[in-house]
């Protein structure tokens, strides 16, 4: 063994399935949703149909949500296909297991495009084929019918014309999205709608405008064949949060570090309101602003000098000179003194333009959409920032929002775009420093959609009432605030300390991992803390306490189908009892059209404690039969989130791009153990080849009771496989447990 890592070859395989219905049993229910089906869409209007063409909701029993059972023969030989899903949770005519569920169960809700006539005719079609592979597919189908009028959103006011969001099934990639856009643009000018084309954004097969539009023509609009949604535009926020009693009266005079930075080579970025002509810091924050941007706004300055000193310095103490910051900071503003109702696009673009054109390891944003996640659609802010982080060059990292507070069962309180998104690393707020924190009560919480179960990721200090966090203002006095637009900051400054200590030797994928690794959640619950609290200094992320060692893997995961990582034992093995803590993170392409099937790429990661020797026998059905494997047990997966969903969905776990457990074993149960993970790849929630690499990093850290030297037993034994990560500047960090 030469590495750590080494390709395997496993056998993999499945039983037979149960399926809940034959074909006619799936007709005959089907049958009146077939027929009502054909009368909806016959009667669209002409105009409101692209190419004579409509779009139909198919809607899957839940025992087929495995990318394998995707109805693909039974699209292809329509001639339909698959423009986006969503989520749907029901409970189905009839279910495969003996007891009934007692919670609706999720769906795949699948959106198909194709000629009028053959969706209005799909179930005579499969009928009359007589084709047993279609009649197979056909029978998986739980519901049918056209889109309807819930496409349009509850739009809150009285407003006469209210802004509009709007979202269409329309890849521009592809010939028939450009005239899709064209046949809406028709579409509009028949309802008296001006559309400022300007606005539009596009991203994977989707295509999102922004307009007015009167409430009498509403009903109209959403008549037309490709729309997905339409609902009101969101405003854009900053997501700091109001005092409910007044801290402002507190501050103190701080004495800010004039030496230069500890890696001058480095810079990072924050997207926010500005800084002032006169701002209180040094030489390396570098203010910028967005090309075409307007005046500046007042608020907005005194937000962007906040969020700039939570990045530099962290939370500010009375009486201490903070620490110089690890690295130059590009503070770009984006946001102007005339925001109209469509600012939330116009932002998005000046950021995604500056993403584009300048390389960063390590971006900070503190604003975004005054909007609740939803299951079943992905927002714009979420899609662009989600593909982008997709590289695996840049961390982003995005306040979780300050909706925490509002109405739990509507889901108001849930974590706000982009923070929902998969590659994006959410940060939510704790209440106070040290060990005895909590979730700040105004910071937004979960559960993230499926996949990207787990948000926020990880919670940092923001401040509260009791605590509040402080930061520079304008005027060089340090202030008590308090918000997710803090957190996000400070811990985006950890994760830049990490990069600017071990330079190269981590990559961005990496920073994240140990972000989401060294996090402890000390008991709180999943769906407010993630994957808990990040520690205060740089100390407690970059070493190891005493008898712990923390490996990390890192690089791309290649398309071969199975990858072994073998965990470090030392040579005279392990006398007290162990603990194994993993963090897995991939970043992944994403389809956000698909809102169930998100996530292109997955991971099936198996645990074997031993894997030395034969690999023993199994009993099935009273044969004796050998092993293909050394026998595995469940690592990940544990978590109360991941058991609620995997009731549910079986193979939900393997599309999540973050994961994290912790297991305790005795000495005599490990034998080079190993993490077997192999690659899994699907497109628009259909099997596909693995075709890409994708960056990823799997933290590994094992503790041993009463054996304060396993790190040095670790390397010694593992000489020339294993090396030590070594810093690459200068920076006093002191040694946990000293």
């Amino acid at each position: 063994m030469k590495t750590l890592v080494q390709p395997i070859t496993l056998a993999t395989g499945g039983g037979e399935k149960a399926h809940p219905y034959e074909f006619d049993e799936a007709y005959a229910q089907l049958r009146p949703e077939l027929e009502a089906l054909a009368t909806a869409i016959n009667d669209l209007p002409d105009l409101a149909c692209p190419n004579d063409e409509a779009v139909a909701s198919i809607t899957l029993h839940p025992a087929y949500l495995a990318k394998s059972y995707h109805p693909t023969r039974l699209l292809g030989e329509l001639g339909l296909r698959q423009v986006g899903s969503r989520e749907r949770r029901l409970f189905p005519r009839k279910w495969t297991k003996k007891e009934p569920p007692s919670a609706p169960l999720i769906a795949p809700e699948l959106f198909v495009a194709g000629n009028r006539q053959r969706l209005a005719s799909l179930g005579e079609t499969v009928r009359a084929s007589r084709d047993g592979r279609l009649f197979d597919e056909f029978r998986r189908i739980e519901h049918i019918a056209a889109l309807g009028t819930d496409r349009l959103r509850l739009i809150p006011g009285d407003d006469p014309r209210p802004p509009l969001e709007v979202i269409l099934h329309a890849d521009v990639s592809e010939g028939w999205g450009e005239d899709v856009l064209r046949a809406f643009r028709k579409w509009c000018a028949e309802l008296g709608i001006d559309v400022d084309w300007s606005r539009r954004q596009h991203v994977g097969g989707l295509s999102f405008l922004g307009f007015h539009a009167a409430r009498t023509v509403l009903d109209d609009l959403v008549q037309f064949a490709f729309l997905r949604t339409a609902r009101r535009m969101p405003k854009l926020v900053f997501r700091d949060a109001e005092f409910r009693s007044f801290h402002t009266e507190s501050s103190f005079a701080v004495r800010l570090p004039s030496d230069d930075v500890v890696d001058s080579e480095l810079r990072a970025a924050i997207f926010d309101g500005g800084l002032p002509s006169n701002h209180p810091f040094p030489g390396y924050v570098v203010p910028r602003d967005a090309p075409g941007i307007g005046a500046a706004a007042r608020a907005a300055l005194r937000h962007g000098t906040e969020v700039t000193s939570a990045f530099l310095y962290g939370p500010l103490n009375e009486g201490e000179q903070p620490d110089r910051p690890f690295a130059g900071v590009d503070h770009w503003r984006v946001v102007d003194a005339n925001g109209d109702d469509f600012e939330l696009l116009t932002t998005l673009d000046r950021i995604m333009d500056v993403l584009e054109q300048h390389p960063y390891e390590v971006v900070s944003i503190s604003l975004g959409p005054d909007e609740a996640m939803l299951d079943d659609d992905v927002h714009v802010w979420t899609s662009r920032l989600d593909q982008f982080a997709a590289t695996g060059h840049t961390l982003v990292i995005s306040a979780a929002g300050n909706n925490g507070e509002m109405d739990e069962p509507s889901g108001l309180c849930r974590v706000q775009p982009a923070s929902d998104g998969v590659n994006v690393l959410a940060v939510g707020s704790a209440d106070r420093q040290g060990d005895e924190w909590s979730r700040a009560p105004y910071s937004a919480k979960g559960p993230g959609r499926s996949p990207g179960l787990v948000k926020p990721d990880i919670v940092a200090f923001g401040g509260s009432d009791g605590e509040p966090f402080f930061a520079v203002d304008q005027t060089g006095t340090a202030r008590g605030v308090c918000g997710t637009s803090f957190a996000a900051p400070a811990a985006a400054r950890l994760g830049l300390g990490l990069k600017a200590l071990f330079g190269g030797q981590l990559t961005s994928v990496a920073v994240k991992a140990l972000l989401v690794h060294q996090a402890e959640d000390r008991g709180q619950p999943q769906c407010e803390v993630g994957w808990g609290c990040l520690p205060s200094t740089l100390d407690e992320l970059a070493t190891c306490a005493p008898g712990e060692a923390t490996i990390v893997y890192q690089g791309l995961l290649e398309p071969a189908r199975h990858r072994r990582f073998f965990i470090p034992v030392p040579a005279d093995g392990f006398d007290g009892t162990v603990s194994l803590k993993a963090t897995f993170v991939a970043a992944t392409a994403v389809d956000p059209e698909d809102a169930i099937n998100y996530t292109r790429t997955g991971v099936g990661i198996t645990f074997r404690p031993k894997t030395v020797g034969h690999t023993g026998w199994y009993n099935q059905n009273g044969e004796m039969r050998e092993r293909s494997a050394h026998e595995s047990r469940s690592f990940f997966g544990q978590s109360a989130l991941f058991q609620t969903e995997q009731q549910l969905r079986d193979d939900a776990q393997r599309w999540e791009a973050v994961l994290k457990a912790r297991k305790g074993f005795r000495p005599a149960t490990l034998d080079q153990p190993v993490f077997d993970i192999e690659h899994l790849a699907r497109s628009h929630g259909q099997p596909a080849q693995r075709s890409d690499s994708v960056h990823y990093a799997l933290i590994v850290t094992i503790s041993e009771r009463g054996a304060d030297d396993l790190y040095n037993r670790i390397i010694r034994s593992y000489a020339g496989r294993l090396e030590a990560l070594i810093p690459q500047v200068e920076i006093p960090i002191r040694a946990r447990g000293a």
